[in-house]
């Protein structure tokens, strides 16, 4: 299955497609990637 995961550089959003990717789904992350939280961080957690 295909799902949209948005927030995917978040905590919860990373690793909510981790899991989803895990059970085989196909994941497709959306993110905005603001400096509200440290860039480098949200970045290494798109990758």
């Amino acid at each position: 299955m295909r799902i949209l995961v948005t927030g995917t550089a978040g905590f919860v959003g990373f690793h909510l497609a981790q899991r989803l990717i895990d059970r085989g789904d196909e994941v497709v992350g959306l993110d905005s990637v603001n400096d509200y939280y440290d860039v480098r961080l949200k970045l290494g957690r798109l990758c």
